[in-house]
């Protein structure tokens, strides 16, 4: 027994000395009208006590047997549940590792085992979701994904798999709607601005492309991304410009450009059309000064030869001489001799056969370029020198015939007189292909 149970019957039994000592009288206890019963104070009183700690004695055992069911079956919940998981992560393991190893349709046949052991299962509906869209199952990977979305309304897996669903299914509405939904959980998180550029870039609405990509800069990390992407703000804020210049808004697509090559100033497009829109004004200056500033910064001979119609035009075929002249003083190598020929072709053409013929000799191995060859036989020839062209076409039949002999790599483009098992270039095995080739 224990001592708060002796305590107890000690207070009681002093209690029912205590009410005998001071009531020593019999009380009678009426049942009826008719019958009734003399029973001592002492015997009432402890009768009295006794009925309620047998009344609730009984409350407490019933509840306490209530409860022992409870937990009994809680604990038969709770071994299936546990038995269930078990199951559960055991074929969710075989599911990753078959996955990982390539086995896509044993990996989906494990996650459906896994949805009829669990439904509720978010990670493998979203998973099992996206393999089935990219294998073309849109409508089922849609119906998973709505399942996980209603069991976790605010999992941004779930909300991003769905809006990849509704993309797929060509559903922009749907797809903007969901996307709404994640902006309200993460709408700074470079995932979220990612898939907000893709939405905008489908609509070619370049205005909200490029406020997302300022905001995607702000969050990228690494230098090298983050150079990348700055390079394609560039490139964004470039087609706005194109898309005010088809419109004939020539002034705001001159300044779209101008910003466009603040942020990469060798973005070769962007000072193309920059000349392109000052030459739609009637700006003639403003052109060349654009297409004179785009040869400085990407050394491209398009922003040179564009000049060259806007001199010709002009009347000023010496000025576009001198530029071409200043680019072959200022270069070297293979750019050297395609400035050379552009100039050749242009002293051709204003009847300087001398000078041409001083061009392609002194900046060309024209000895080994078909081209550089045929201006000079066509020089020689308006120059009345028919020996000398002809000797220059010889030159050229001759390197055709070697030409014919020449072998090419489809992968890194290199040109060889001889077939080999392996590109020496690029290494590629049995990526060479008979190719004749007019060299320039």
């Amino acid at each position: 027994m224990s001592l708060k149970s002796i305590i107890i019957f000690l207070f009681f039994t002093l209690l029912s000395v205590y009410f005998s000592f001071l009531n020593p009288h019999e009380v009678e206890v009426y049942f009826s009208q008719d019958r009734s019963l003399q029973l001592p104070m002492v015997v009432l009183f402890l009768g009295s006590v006794l009925l309620g700690v047998l009344v609730a004695g009984f409350f407490h055992g019933t509840l306490s047997l209530k409860v022992f069911f409870r937990n009994l079956k809680t604990i038969g919940r709770i071994k299936r549940e546990n038995k269930t998981n078990i199951q559960s992560e055991k074929l969710l393991e075989e599911a990753e590792n078959l996955l990982a190893c390539g086995y896509i349709s044993k990996a989906v046949s494990k996650y459906r085992k896994i949805l009829k052991i669990l439904p509720i299962q978010v990670e493998v509906l979203v998973r099992l979701g996206n393999i089935l869209r990219e294998q073309g199952n849109l409508d089922q990977a849609l119906e998973l994904h709505l399942k996980a979305a209603k069991i976790a309304p605010e999992k941004i897996d779930v909300l991003y798999s769905l809006a990849d669903d509704y993309s797929a299914k060509s559903i922009p509405k749907k797809e903007i709607e969901i996307l709404d939904k994640i902006s309200q959980l993460d709408q700074r998180s470079p995932r979220f601005l990612y898939r907000m550029r893709e939405v905008y870039l489908k609509s070619e609405d370049w205005v909200s492309v490029v406020d997302i990509q300022r905001k995607l800069i702000i969050q990228t990390e690494g230098n090298a991304t983050k150079e990348k992407e700055k390079k394609l703000l560039s490139q964004y804020i470039y087609k706005n410009g194109v898309q005010h210049l088809n419109n004939d808004n020539f002034k705001l697509a001159i300044s779209e450009f101008k910003r466009a090559l603040r942020e990469n100033y060798q973005c070769l497009p962007a000072h193309l059309l920059l000349g392109n829109a000052y030459l739609k004004t009637g700006d003639h200056r403003g052109a060349l000064k654009a297409w004179k500033k785009g040869y400085a910064s990407t050394k491209s001979e398009t922003c040179l030869i564009k000049m060259e119609d806007v001199y010709k035009d002009l009347g000023k075929v010496e000025e576009m001489i001198k530029e071409y002249k200043g680019a072959i003083s200022g270069t070297q190598n293979e750019r050297k001799k395609v400035l050379a020929i552009l100039l050749g072709l242009l002293c051709l053409k204003e009847k300087t056969p001398q000078e041409t013929i001083r061009i392609i000799e002194e900046n060309t191995n024209f000895e080994k370029s078909i081209i550089s060859s045929v201006i000079l036989s066509d020089a020689y020839k308006q120059d009345h020198k028919e020996t000398k062209s002809k000797k220059a076409l010889e030159s050229v039949a001759r390197q055709i015939k070697i030409a014919m002999f020449d072998f090419k790599c489809s992968v890194c483009g290199k040109i060889f007189d001889e077939w080999v098992d392996n590109c020496p270039t690029c290494n590629g095995f049995d990526v060479m292909a008979y190719s004749p080739t007019i060299n320039s």
